[in-house]
């Protein structure tokens, strides 16, 4: 999992409780990572929970496929 915490954190997504919950102020989204079931879930931000309880909206099973929403979706 250090590839896709590198990958967030070049695009300026922190990990601010230092709980897996990625939040980046400009975008409406959280990104969890799963350590144990090798996946990571892009989920509403409700603000105040870091996406802890948001909606899931995708979930990605490779660094690849994170890379492609973001290019596709955030045009990172």
């Amino acid at each position: 999992m250090e590839h896709y915490e590198a990958f967030l954190r070049s695009k300026n997504w922190l990990d601010i409780d230092l709980d897996s919950r990625y939040i980046n102020v400009n975008h409406p989204y959280s990104i969890l990572i799963s350590e144990d079931e090798g996946q990571i879930t892009l989920r509403g931000n409700t603000g105040f929970d870091n996406g802890q309880n948001g909606d899931e909206i995708f979930t990605f099973n490779s660094l690849k496929e994170l890379q492609e929403w973001f290019e596709n979706n955030i045009g990172e």
